[in-house]
């Protein structure tokens, strides 16, 4: 019977693939945050663009209030960070 036991040290040892193995190393910063809210501005501005119907109007300022969120949400959980 202990020939059939087995020892859990000598289980096979899965490898978990970290991000830095594809590449993925590092978060985008400034530059993403930055982008993120040109992307906004330029969704609000489309208001005043040539359109035919509200729909347009609908989808661009609902995702931008969507970006703008999450923006402010990541200031907020970045600046409180230390608290959690």
């Amino acid at each position: 019977m202990a020939a059939e036991e087995h020892d859990p040290q000598e289980q096979s040892v899965t490898r978990h693939e970290q991000p830095a193995d594809w590449g993925w190393h590092t978060e985008m910063g400034k530059v993403a945050r930055y982008a993120g809210w040109l992307s906004a501005l330029v969704l609000v501005l489309l208001v005043f663009s040539t359109h035919g119907s509200k729909w347009e109007l609908v989808w661009s300022v609902g995702f931008a209030a969507v970006l703008v969120f999450s923006l402010l949400r990541d200031r907020t959980r970045r600046k409180n960070a230390w608290r959690s």
